[in-house]
């Protein structure tokens, strides 16, 4: 499966499946809905939905090299988002207990809000491996909030050289989000999604027909202060297209939103300067896990409106936040998350594509 395969704005789901152009969190047509199983004492392990399906949907491993069965593994009744695991399922679950394990226990991390308990945690394809993905058509009219094309004020020298057929250099610089953690194809795992910055790419090139020169800067742990200092080697990099995306680390940091736009203006700020006619596309981030210590549920919309004021000519604000928190609401953290506490699975990196391609807009635009 291709990389652009697996973006909500190309094709998505198995080979041969049917194109769908809309993003992960509008598409009648879901594909992989992530799912972690959780079961509660005395009671069966269960996962929920997105959406509520027309029809039982088809559960498979998130690698997609295992189709479970209805009746078998799992069931659904009709109306409802709730998928339930029977006796002898072959999908794999968690109990409640399992998900605070005992200090120092393999797959744990200490850093639970409160300090009381310890938290699951896996890095590499740790959690891809406990996650199933359900496919089936939505039968509800839920949709996450619309995500507008930016006006040309702000892309439109972007989209000029897309109309153009012209070969777009783009540079990603950010935090380990931006590097792809955690995306199968990260974790050389089925079925080898990229992060997001490479689905944008796809996704540009098969919308677009163009070439996409992609470049990515990005380094885990990092902020945008760590950032302000890269300036130079993206510029060497003549980018046409910026992704410029932190906020995690600076949040776990608690830095201000008021600073954090600053600092994240200056960078676009000195880019275009020594790059003239560069777009930029400031990117809001995901939340993390709100039991984990680092976490700032507070600082994570106040970040995304901070740089949506940054908005203007040659730069637009991707807020996936507001996305990803609408999505979270209807999913447990740990059907999104490729690591537990603050980064995305395969679902999370399209729906960050996604966003993204929004912003950027359809050909015609």
């Amino acid at each position: 499966m291709t990389m652009a395969a697996m973006s909500g704005v190309g094709v998505i789901g198995a080979e041969g499946e049917e194109k769908e152009v809309r993003p992960v969190w509008e598409a009648r047509k879901v594909a992989s809905d992530p799912l972690f199983f959780v079961k509660p004492a005395g009671g069966a392990a269960t996962a929920l939905l997105l959406r509520v399906p027309l029809k039982a949907p088809v559960v498979r491993s998130a690698t997609l090299e295992k189709t479970y069965e209805a009746g078998r593994d799992y069931t659904w009744k009709e109306g409802t988002r709730e998928i339930v695991l029977v006796e002898g399922t072959r999908i794999p679950f968690k109990t409640e207990g399992e998900l605070h394990p005992v200090a120092n226990a393999p797959h744990s991390y200490r850093e639970q809000r409160g300090g009381k308990a310890w938290m699951l945690f896996g890095e590499g394809r740790w959690f891809h491996d406990l996650q199933s993905v359900a496919a089936y058509e939505g039968a509800d009219d839920w949709a996450g909030p619309e995500v507008a094309a930016a006006p040309d004020e702000q892309l439109g020298e972007l989209r000029a050289r897309l109309r153009r057929g012209e070969t777009i250099r783009m540079v990603t610089l950010g935090d380990s989000i931006s590097t792809g953690a955690n995306a199968s194809g990260s974790a050389a795992a089925p079925p080898m999604q990229g992060g997001y910055p490479d689905l944008v790419a796809a996704g540009l090139e098969e919308r677009f027909g163009v070439k996409v020169a992609a470049k990515n800067l990005s380094v885990s742990g990092m902020d945008s202060a760590w950032g302000r200092e890269q300036v130079g080697a993206v510029v060497t990099e003549r980018p046409d297209l910026v992704l410029l995306a932190f906020g995690m680390n600076d949040a776990s940091g608690r830095r201000t939103p008021e600073e954090f736009a600053s600092i994240t203006g200056e960078i676009r700020d000195r880019i275009r300067k020594e790059r003239s006619g560069c777009s930029v596309i400031v990117i809001s981030p995901m939340t993390a896990n709100p039991e984990w210590s680092h976490s700032a549920p507070e600082l994570y919309p106040a970040y995304a409106a901070a740089l949506g004021k940054l908005a203007g000519a040659g730069t637009a604000a991707a807020d996936v936040t507001a996305v990803w928190t609408a999505v979270a609401a209807r999913k447990t953290y740990l059907s999104l998350t490729g690591n537990g506490l603050n980064h995305p699975n395969d679902f999370g990196h399209r729906l960050y594509a996604d966003v993204v391609l929004a912003v950027i807009g359809a050909p015609g635009r």
